[in-house]
């Protein structure tokens, strides 16, 4: 189990901008990448980290999972492989149970097939959070090919 992810916050979650769902441009967060991907990346390589820890926070996410037939050990291995200039922007994002929580998203070249990061793959778009009160779960907002 991962001990923390509340040192994994680059910014501070609670002094984070509202989200007013009747303002669209509100969803977006501007500024850099929320969650420290290097640190993330640690604790995901770490033979602790448990695959409990993960939640598929939207059906649309569950259902591209599902009809990939990608894992949530795929899921680690695409994290895992991001890189920095990987990041496209920060958002607010609508879970399940009707939570709005802050995401990154990232766009990285995969290869599906062999399941690495690969400049002949596609666009994979993954966005994720983790919970802001330093609780044990990585919360996979959405995972898939462009559209």
């Amino acid at each position: 189990m991962i001990k923390s992810y509340s040192s994994l916050w680059r910014i501070d979650p609670s002094k984070l901008p509202a989200f007013n769902p009747s303002a669209p441009r509100s969803r977006r967060i501007g500024g850099c990448a929320l969650i420290d991907l290097k640190g993330l990346q640690s604790e995901l390589k770490s033979p602790d980290f448990d695959l409990d820890a993960i939640w598929v926070a939207t059906e649309r996410c569950a259902t591209d999972l599902e009809n990939h037939k990608w894992t949530y050990e795929n899921v680690v291995q695409m994290l895992v492989s991001l890189t920095a200039s990987d990041y496209d922007k920060s958002e607010w994002c609508s879970v399940s149970g009707g939570v709005t929580v802050p995401c990154d998203v990232y766009v990285m070249p995969y290869d599906s097939i062999r399941q690495v990061r690969s400049a002949k793959g596609f666009e994979l778009y993954i966005k994720f959070s983790i919970e802001t009160d330093g609780t044990l779960t990585l919360v996979v907002v959405s995972c898939h090919p462009s559209r």
